[in-house]
Formats: C-alpha cells, structure tokens, sequence
C-alpha cells in the first residue's frame, strides 16, 4: 500500500468525491487532516468480514467487489463498487462488526477516515450528516451503503504478442458484436506506442477488415493527469460502439502507475471495456494486462507465433500469480494464415485451452465499408463464418448464450425437427446443443449446418414403411435384434467422418456406460462414433462393447440431460422433451381402443375389403405384442419420463410436445411428428423470443 503524502493533491482528490462536493474549502481541508488516502493492490482485501469497525472508505479510483463466503468458501452476495462510492459507514455508527469483504478488483485509490474522527465530522457539520442519512435510508436494506447500485462492468484487453495477427480485427468485432447482443455501452479503446514497430505483410481481406484510426490519438500521459478530460476525448459512433484512440510513450515510468486508474475510469460509464492493446511486451503493456478482468491472447497458426505465445503465458502465470486462470486469460487462434495446421498440433504447442479458432476471413465475407470520423473498416457479413463465430464469444461473455437439450425418445425424437424450423424461423439463435438418443443424431445434424428444411426431408426418407428396412439388419444375438451396421451406413450417408471440431454449433452428446453406471459425455472424435453409442437402445441395437465399457442408449438414465448443458456455463436453457407422459399414454391408449373400435363396427357388406384387412391385422397384432423388445423399450420410456420430467425443472423454457397416439417405433408418421414438435414450439414463442432478447 502506497500512501499519498501531498495535503494539497488529497484536498483536490477529496473535493471530487460527490458526498463531500458541497462542501467549502475550509471544511474539505478538516477532512484531509482527519483521513488519508491508501493505494491497494489488485486482489488486496481493504476490510475484512467480522472485523470490528475501523474506518469509513471512500473510493477515489479503481474498482472494488464486496462479498462473503458460504460454507465451501465460495463467494455470493457479490456487489460492485465504484469510484464515487463509500462503505463502513454502518459498522462506524452502530459500532457493529463488518458484514462482508471488500476486496480490490483493480489498484485502488481509497480516502479512508477512521471511525472516531468520521463521528466528530458528522458533529461538526450537521449538513454532512443528514447528506450521508439520506443515502443511508435509501440503501438501509443493503449490505453495502453506497451512493447507488451498479451492475458489473468488465474489462477485457485484447493481445496479440506479434504484429499483424488480427488482434484488432478481432477487438473491433467483438465490442461491435457485445452491444448488438446486449444492447449494452462499450466502449473500444485502441492503446498504441508513439514509435510501432514495423508492421508485418498484410494478409489479403484480413486487411481491409482492420480498423484505420481517423481519430487523432491523444496522448495518455495528458488523460491520466487529468481525467476529467477523458470523456471529452471519447467519440461516440453510430455503431453503438464508443471509441477512443491514445498512444503512449514507453519511456515515461511514471505512466505505469497510473494505468489502473485509466481503465478504471470507464466502468461507471460502459457496461463493457475492450481495450485493444500493441503487440510490445513493455511495463504499460503488461499492467493493462493485469489490471483487466479478461485476457484475450490472440495467436496465428504459425509455430514460432505460438512459441512466442506460450513464452507470454509463462509471463502472465508469474505476473497475475494466484489470479492467473483459464478462465480469466484465454487464448483466441486467428484466422488470419489459412495454412493447415490441425487444431491438436496447436494445442500441443501451446499447451493451453483454446477459447476459439477463428475462420480465414475471405473477400466474400466482405459487407460494406464503414466510414466514421473516428474509424473506417470493411464490415463482414452477419452470416460470415468469422461474424458467426465472434457473436458466439460475445453471446458467452455476456452471458446470453441459449442451449437446447434434445431429449430421448426414439421416433418421437423427429418432433425435434419441428422445434428446430421454430427457431430457425424466428431467428432465435442457439449456441451449444446436448443431445441423447434421437436428439443426439438430430442435434448432431444440425450442429453440422443441416437447416430444419434438410432435415426434414431426410426424416421424408422413411415416410414408406418399406424404407425402414434400410435401417434393420436382424443378427442371431442374445444382446440386441439390430447389429446397427445399417444405420451406421444411413448416417454415414450423411455425416461422412465429420468430427466435432467440423461443428458450426458445438454439440454435447450423451451414452451411458453401464458397467460403471455413469453417463458418457462425448466432444471429441467422429459424430456417427458418438452418435451410435447414444442410440443404442437396449432390447434393440446391440451395445457398444469395449475393454472395460458396455456402452447403451444416453436415454436410459438421463433421458434430457439438461445437466451436462448447465455443466458447459450457459445460462439459457430450452429443453425439449419428447418423451410420453401418462396422460400422453391414457390418451393415446383411448385414441387407438376408439379407433379399433370404429374400425371393427363397419359391418362385412358395407366394406368387405376393409372388414377382413381389420380383423386379420387386429389377430396379427395380438399374436405379436407384446413381444419382449416392445416390452423393454416401453418399460424404458416410463422411467424415463419420469426422470426427464424432474430434468425439465432446469431449463428456462420447455417444450414438451403431444404425442399421443403415436408409438416409439412409427418413424413412418414423421408429417405428423414433426408438425406435433412445430406446434408445441409456437405454444412456447413467447417465453422463447424474450429468451433471446
């Protein structure tokens, strides 16, 4: 902690907090003499929980969280403090121990009075303490006594450590894409050195996609001596997105200090901070590194790049110590080289989670060219691979991100292509798919870019019942009716040896392992591989036998795994469970005794034709069900649906489609299916377009 000595400086720093800007110069004077400012560290505790009342704070710059711990010491009750904001002040007059933790979440500049002085000032100046009264009623139910609420502001410093990497490309659009899906104020802030180094060959549309400042810079040592000028500094462009362009001098020591108190500053104005940082490895550099909430490294597919980057890492570990984590630092691969190098051997050398793997931006990605007096840039195209995937990173930085979980169910499954041309139709977008069983074939297929159009059409593939002999190979088994070697031609038909890095939506697909009775939750590999496993239906196909697994249907045990989606930090979640109730069954079961029942009253000499077909497939029927396979699957369904009805609770939104009538193995009804999951889907478009605002 660094305390400043100046009395003059500290009366003109405590003028400008707002509960003592009234004041008259003699009275800010007293105060100087009774309190002090402290500097904090990032990550210092300023008041601890429990302790006994010490002083009342003031925070002048940086930024603050409150907080307490539950029983596993994890936090909750998280409030943000900002610069302006006070705290203490209860402990102080009731003389009550502190209630929660205030930690520094950037360096702080703190005025702090202790306790006996702040009770003589409230004396001493009555109107001072009907000011803080005030506050203190309006804000009695809180924790935390401040001068008004706030919501968590981020900061997230872009860095690419070699020139021409994209780095800004990729700052741009991403605080373009965080305000389009937040309807949130950022801000972008470009930091430049007054002396760039050279930069490298320009990479085709990757450079007519990066930002040219039209923006004189202004220098920062002249903003962070005084920051009341940084908002007149800021241009506010149509494209919802605030920016500002500064450069600065390596040379100048002095800067450093104040780099937290220059990041700081935004957080009472925007609700995100993107700060676009140079590619030098200089102490500026590297304190706005560390003073950001996130860290976006972004990297080529070029070793020497990525050995570069792992250097930089290995910097940041040692910098941040204990708050170094991949959570916080990420790691984004450019798109700016389109030579091959396999996502493994980029993992290998950097040896480091991957956030993304941007695409090559291509000149037909290109939409039009925006000029500002600030900034000038080639757009790209909302459905460009490269726009599609940076909405994907803002929608899981903001935490807007919708899931869906398709559930099990067979043949009912092909409801789930009814959902789907919902949502394509209502352009509600969907970031992660979990699939079980049917749901996961389906979710696979569309995860790989099939539309709900296509989809369908192949599910019209078995709309003859003679088709679904395709699908059947009888094996002389005691382990299942179905080797599943057709089907896996059928889906090979379609998915080829796509893995799941070839997915425009990444898909979580579920098994489960029988022998140790948990789920299987696959990522990684070939799709038809996982997706055989999560349909291996017992009684029908045969199992998946490994060394030391015995691989079934996802279905069995967790029919809609609405938790391996909450598992993957998305916080929206559809979940679509097209499993039977037992209303859906007593219904169903009313529908066809009804229908029986018509069938069989047309008399002989009204119908001969339809008299006999009738009887003879009634006593076909009875001779075969029920028949073991049935017996198993439908015992099946009826745990399952009581597991996926308890699963449902999780979500934000279900769908639970009407099935009645229909039987597990009837892909042949798909018309109906698919308009039964369409209807049950425009039941839910409300709740499903506030979800997506």
């Amino acid at each position: 902690m660094l305390k400043v000595p100046s009395f003059l400086q500290r009366c003109t720093i405590i003028k400008k907090i707002p509960i003592f800007s009234a004041l008259n110069w003699f009275r800010i004077q007293g105060i100087a003499r009774d309190g002090e400012l402290v500097r904090y560290k990032k990550g210092d505790e300023v008041s601890k929980k429990g302790n006994p009342p010490d002083y009342v704070f003031f925070l002048v710059s940086g930024r603050l969280q409150s907080y307490s711990l539950d029983s596993e010491c994890r936090k909750e009750d998280i409030e943000f403090i900002h610069r302006g904001m006070f705290f203490g002040i209860i402990s102080a007059l009731t003389g009550e121990v502190h209630s929660q933790t205030f930690e520094a979440i950037n360096d702080s500049l703190i005025f702090r009075i202790p306790v006996a002085r702040f009770r003589r000032i409230l004396k001493k100046i009555p109107d001072l303490g009907v000011k803080f009264s005030r506050t203190l009623s309006q804000r009695i139910r809180s924790k935390v006594t401040r001068t008004n609420i706030v919501a968590q502001s981020t900061i997230i410093s872009v860095y690419s450590p070699i020139a021409g990497s994209g780095g800004s490309t990729y700052a741009l659009n991403l605080a373009m894409a965080l305000h389009k899906e937040t309807k949130d104020r950022v801000i972008l802030i470009s930091i430049r050195s007054v002396n760039p180094p050279e930069r490298r060959p320009a990479v085709a549309a990757f450079d007519q996609v990066r930002p040219k400042w039209r923006q004189a810079p202004r220098n920062l040592s002249t903003l962070v001596d005084n920051f009341d000028t940084i908002a007149g500094a800021v241009y506010q462009s149509d494209l919802g997105v605030a920016l500002l362009n500064v450069v600065f001098d390596p040379q100048d020591a002095a800067l450093v200090q104040h780099i937290s108190d220059f990041v700081s500053s935004f957080i009472e104005d925007y609700r995100y901070v993107i700060v676009d940082l140079p590619s030098e490895t200089d102490d500026v550099v590297l304190k706005t590194l560390s003073q950001s909430d996130f860290i976006h490294l972004v990297m080529v597919r070029k070793k020497e790049a990525l050995d570069i980057g792992r250097v930089i890492l290995d910097r940041l570990e040692e910098r941040l110590k204990e708050c170094f984590n991949e959570e916080r630092v990420r790691v984004v691969i450019s798109g700016v080289y389109s030579q091959k190098m396999s996502e493994d051997a980029v993992r290998g050398i950097i040896d480091y989670d991957v956030l993304a793997f941007l695409p090559h931006i291509q000149h037909r990605d290109l939409g039009v060219f925006v000029e500002t007096p600030a900034i000038a840039f080639w757009s790209l195209g909302m459905y460009s691979p490269y726009s599609v995937s940076i909405t994907r990173i803002a929608r899981q930085i903001s935490g807007v991100s919708i899931g869906i979980v398709l559930g099990g169910g067979a043949a009912f499954g092909l409801a789930h292509i009814g959902v789907i041309k919902v949502l394509e139709e209502e352009g509600i977008p969907v970031d992660m798919i979990v699939g079980s069983s049917m749901g996961a074939l389906i979710g696979g297929l569309w995860g790989l870019g099939y539309s709900a159009r296509e989809l369908e059409k192949m599910a019209y593939e078995f709309r003859n019942k003679k088709a679904l002999v395709k699908l059947i190979d009888f094996v002389p088994s005691i382990s299942g009716l179905i080797s599943g070697k057709a089907i896996m031609a059928w889906l090979y038909g379609k998915y080829r040896n796509s893995t799941f890095k070839d997915l425009r939506i990444p898909v979580r697909i579920v098994a489960y392992d029988l022998l140790h009775r948990k789920d299987i939750v696959m990522e990684d590999g070939r799709l038809i591989d996982a997706i055989r496993k999560s349909i291996s239906i017992p009684g029908v196909f045969q199992p998946i036998v490994t060394d030391d697994q015995l691989i079934i249907d996802g279905g069995v045990m967790n029919p809609l795994p609405t938790d391996v989606l909450r598992a993957t930090g998305v916080k929206r979640m559809i979940a679509v469970n097209v499993l039977q109730s037992p209303d859906d069954v007593i219904k169903g079961y009313q529908k066809t005794r009804q229908a029986l029942s018509k069938a069989l009253d047309v008399p002989f000499l009204v119908d001969p034709w339809h008299f006999i077909d009738v009887r003879i497939r009634h006593a076909i029927n009875k001779v075969f069900f029920p028949n073991i396979t049935d017996i198993i699957v439908r015992t099946l369904e009826a745990s399952e649906a009581v597991i996926a009805d308890q699963s449902a609770k999780a979500a934000d939104v279900v769908i639970h489609p009407d099935l009645s009538g229909l039987q597990w193995y009837e892909l042949y009804q798909v018309e109906v299916l698919i308009k039964r999951g369409e209807d049950a889907a425009r039941a839910q478009i409300d709740k499903l377009r506030l979800m997506s605002r």
